[in-house]
């Protein structure tokens, strides 16, 4: 890691600015060509490795919060957070979230309410089959398949000829990914891959998997979202609670008015003029004037309101470009070696646990040469597929927290170089990275083109 400040954003503060590393626990406040030091290594993490960090400005400070994403089975992922108020003279207060969602912040706090999306009270579709009639046996067909024991797949050539490579690189031209479609996407990626391809004799117009017959079931109606409760986490720490009849959904304020986004229901299904049904979430708005204070209770349908407005299909790219202008004049600025707190703690690991962590990211990649299963409509039998990569290396540099694992290999998508990469397998504290999905990551990278152009390959590698 750097020795310089990585900047997360950066916040105004009457004439101060307010930068935060992206990492660690530290901040440059910065007030003309003065800048001192606010750091927080005692303040509480989340339970693992940070997966996200998010900087909510106000008028008065900064609130920094980490997320750690956890698995909690079913498919269903859940964030742990924690916050630090930050403002120029110092931290104000570090505080564990929990589960819950952060919606906001103002001058008085940081707004945080339930973590559910509304999307959990859509309504089944009739017909649905129930999970509790599942009797566990599954109707995969190549449960237990052992790509071993299947007969080769025609295929083409790892890499063309160099006289080929050699008047395609003089053309110009990139060679077109001809792989069939990845149908695999469950993050298991040190296990077989399955491919699915229509095959040369495929009629465009027809639907290759099978569909229900007859008009799809009307679906039901959606279910009002339970009371929840709303939080101000005030500056210094405290805490007051609003009871709300449906699930808050986003808190700002203007003045003395705190506006609430709430979904009173669930989203509806809407049939499409091309067939099946487009979901349609319709949030709504209430105003609270604060100028009395802070109410117990918040009963939505006994407030005027208004449909809350779309969220602007710009907006994300205008935050990235916001983001990216306040990061400018702030990133390799300013040296953090002599800077007493800016490092976390580092976090308990047995060596058990270290070594399991580091197996387990280089099974991933030992893993990336071996075959996957295809059919075809040509074919519809299982057949073995030689994979995308070949003459895959792994090893392990380093020692705990700075482990890394590097993978070097050949990609059919790449040809004539050996890429290569390189993985953390634990964060600056000593907890374990996430890397769940690092398998369907490097593929999409590679086969998307989002890798250096190959003029930066050095000695025949690029890293990537």
């Amino acid at each position: 890691m750097s020795s310089f400040l990585e900047p997360v954003d950066a916040v105004d503060v009457g004439d101060a600015t307010i930068v935060p590393d992206a990492t660690r626990p530290v901040a440059a406040v910065v007030t003309g060509d003065h800048v001192r030091w606010v750091t927080w290594p005692d303040a509480p993490l989340p339970d693992g490795a940070v997966d996200e960090v998010g900087v909510l400005a106000t008028d008065e400070g900064a609130w920094v919060v980490y997320g750690t994403r956890e698995d909690m089975g079913d498919d269903l992922d859940e964030m742990s957070r924690t916050a630090v108020h930050v403002t120029p003279t110092g931290v104000t207060c570090a505080v564990d979230l929990g589960d819950r969602r952060v919606l906001g912040a103002d001058v008085e706090g940081l707004w945080i309410g339930d973590p559910r999306d509304a999307s959990m009270w859509m309504g089944e579709d009739e017909g649905l089959e129930d999970p509790e009639d599942d009797d566990g046996d599954s109707d995969d067909p190549l449960d237990g398949v052992d790509p071993g024991t299947l007969p080769w797949a025609p295929s083409e050539p790892f890499w063309p000829s160099p006289e080929e490579w050699a008047a395609t690189l003089a053309a110009g031209e990139e060679p077109e990914d001809d792989d069939p479609e990845l149908l695999d996407e469950d993050g298991d990626d040190d296990g077989p891959r399955y491919f699915w391809s229509a095959g040369s004799d495929a009629d465009e117009d027809e639907d290759d998997f099978g569909r229900p017959s007859g008009p799809p079931a009307d679906p039901a109606p959606p279910l009002p979202t339970p009371p929840t409760e709303l939080v101000l986490v005030r500056t210094d720490g405290s805490r007051t609670t609003i009871a709300v009849d449906h699930l808050v959904e986003d808190v700002r304020r203007t003045g003395t008015v705190l506006t609430i986004r709430y979904a009173p229901s669930g989203p509806r299904q809407e049939p499409h003029p091309t067939g099946g049904w487009n979901v349609v979430y319709d949030s709504r708005e209430v105003d609270l004037d604060l100028a009395a204070g802070m109410p117990a209770t918040v009963t939505t349908t006994d407030l005027p309101s208004r449909a809350a407005g779309d969220e602007d299909e710009t907006s994300w790219e205008d935050e990235q470009e916001r983001l990216e202008a306040a990061l400018a004049p702030w990133t390799e600025r300013f040296d953090l070696s002599s800077v007493e707190g800016a490092q976390w703690p580092l976090h308990d690991l047995d060596d058990a646990a270290r070594q399991r962590a580091v197996a387990d990211l280089v099974a991933v990649f030992e893993a990336l040469d071996r075959p996957g299963v295809l059919w075809t409509r040509d074919h519809p039998e299982p057949r073995r597929s030689a994979s995308a990569y070949r003459a895959v290396e792994v090893i392990v540099e380093g020692e705990w927290p700075d482990t890394e694992v590097v993978v070097s290999f050949e990609h059919s998508a790449v040809p004539y170089l050996r890429l290569r990469r390189r993985y953390r397998v634990f964060d600056d504290a000593g907890h374990v990275q996430d890397w769940q999905y690092v398998g369907v990551h490097l593929d999409e990278d590679i086969d998307s083109g989002h890798i250096p152009d190959r003029s930066h390959a050095v000695d025949g590698v690029l890293d990537i």
